[in-house]
């Protein structure tokens, strides 16, 4: 029996409520296999009562397919690929109180409109002080930037004496984005190298100046900007956006673990496009329900806000009821992060 043939087994046993296994989750930390016995290690991030589950699951498993051997199969409490993340840079952007990462698994959720939204909640919690802005949100989609877009005004940064640049104010925030500096029908062919050197000249070289909060908006799934963000920036917490479906549920767990890995605080998830309002005040779940839940239960969190479908979030004035929905999620990310 090899390790392969033990990963092989394990692929049959899934983790509750997915129909995913738990080694394509990456749960299975450690194999070990010696004579006629073999030691699992398993970290789930989940509930507990979830993760007891899963372990009794894997050790009935396992001990059903090779009946000759011994096996330890032992529940982790933390995961230890954590410690092997480089810690970000202290100093970056150290006059911003509050810094959090917007993030999801994939494409298509809403995220960039989530992170909108919420710093316009946060602008009215900390409005600007003696014309200076106390809010900021720096777009580091450098592929597909919409923070500009979506604010429904295209302003160009300005450049101090010693070459500084300096975020333009558009409603009280200070917004930085690629979408800035180049024609919207200019596609960025970027390698990797180029998009972290934007993302550092963003953080490192930008005049933001004092600020109570600053959204980062950051491109869909684990890719280099989203990893150049955790190393280089120290984020109070991230959330985590996702829609009422299944794969887009999944996906935004996984899109989370980079987080987890590199010992960022996950403030919640935040489902998406979760329902749509009737005229008479109900809810009508178009595309069904708990699959946020699900996301959440598996990163040990909860859902923070559930947004309705509503276009108005895209026009720059949303109604009244989604703003208070934003509100109430920038109230609770306020009173998480503790500052």
């Amino acid at each position: 029996m090899t390790k392969e043939d033990i990963l092989n087994t394990l692929k049959t046993v899934k983790y509750p409520p997915y129909s995913k296994d738990i080694v394509s989750f990456g749960m299975v930390k450690y194999v070990k296999v010696e004579a006629d016995r073999a030691e699992v290690r398993i970290f789930t991030g989940g509930e507990a009562e979830a993760a007891k589950k899963v372990v009794l699951e894997a050790t009935k498993t396992l001990e059903a397919a090779y009946p000759n051997f011994k096996f330890d199969v032992i529940l982790l409490a933390e995961d230890p690929a954590k410690s092997a993340q480089p810690a970000p840079k202290s100093g970056t952007l150290a006059n911003v109180k509050i810094k959090i990462a917007i993030a999801s698994g994939k494409g298509g959720v809403g995220k960039s409109t989530v992170a909108v939204n919420l710093v316009k909640a946060l602008a009215e919690i900390f409005p600007s002080s003696g014309g200076e802005p106390r809010v900021g949100l720096m777009d580091c989609d450098i592929h597909g930037p919409s923070a500009a877009i979506l604010l429904g005004e295209k302003v160009y940064p300005s450049v101090t004496p010693d070459e500084k640049i300096v975020p333009p104010t558009i409603d009280g925030i200070k917004v930085m984005s690629m979408g800035m500096l180049v024609d919207d029908d200019q596609p960025l062919v970027w390698r990797g190298p180029m998009v972290t050197s934007a993302i550092k000249q963003f953080a490192e070289d930008m005049v933001w100046g004092n600020l109570d909060a600053m959204v980062i908006d950051l491109p869909p799934g684990t890719g280099d900007a989203v990893l150049s963000v955790v190393q280089l920036i120290p984020l109070d917490g991230a959330l985590i956006v996702s829609t009422a479906n299944n794969l887009a549920a999944v996906t935004a767990a996984r899109g989370a673990m980079v987080f987890e890995k590199s010992s960022v605080k996950i403030l919640g998830v935040v489902e998406n496009m979760a329902y749509f309002q009737m005229p008479d005040g109900s809810r009508e779940y178009i595309f069904g329900e708990g699959f946020a839940d699900g996301a959440a239960a598996r990163l040990g969190t909860e859902v923070v806000a559930r947004v309705p479908i509503d276009k108005t979030l895209q026009s720059g004035n949303p109604s009244e009821g989604s703003r208070e929905i934003f509100l109430n999620l920038a109230r609770k990310i306020v009173d998480k992060v503790g500052k």
